[in-house]
């Protein structure tokens, strides 16, 4: 009875991108390794395309006493970066240990990564045929450097909670 579907929906330009996450309204102990909200699955859709990515999970203990394997790399944020050029979509999130780095997926309306990066170091790993650098992405789409950081005020915060 505490599982529920939640949709987050984001407009970019024409663009429609939809995260879509099954999740439970419980929370995990305070010994479990990774405090994240309690979702089974996430989706994200562009224009009805879903947009690929890997979903690590692992089984977590709840504070109802149940094991239940739970995405770990959440989506915590998304949104859309207007550049002079084009837009991109950004998502992000981190995994649920405290201390791993966040990450971004940047995806052109077309629904290709773009480019991907992971921590502090704002290294870039290039999907095949991306951009794959970041002075590749600002020169393509006209988005700036702290946009790709993930500090546009157009990125929101996802929130957890049943409705």
């Amino acid at each position: 009875p505490d599982a529920y579907t939640q949709s987050d929906v984001l407009q970019c330009g024409g663009d429609e991108v939809a995260l879509v996450s099954s999740c439970r309204s419980v929370r995990v102990q305070d010994d479990q390794e990774h405090q994240l909200p309690v979702c089974s699955n996430q989706t994200i859709t562009l224009n009805g395309k879903t947009l690929k990515r890997k979903l690590k999970r692992v089984s977590q203990l709840t504070m109802d006493g149940a094991s239940t394997p739970m995405v770990v790399t959440l989506v915590s944020a998304m949104g859309c970066l207007k550049g002079t050029k084009g837009s991109l979509v950004a998502i992000g999130g981190h995994s649920g240990c405290d201390v791993c780095k966040q990450w971004f997926g940047y995806y052109s309306t077309a629904g290709e990564l773009e480019m991907f990066t992971y921590g502090d170091s704002y290294q870039s790993f290039g999907a095949k045929g991306s951009k794959g650098s970041s002075e590749a992405l600002m020169e393509a789409y006209g988005v700036t450097a702290k946009d790709l950081r993930g500090e546009s005020p157009e990125i929101k915060k996802i929130t957890y909670g049943q409705p």
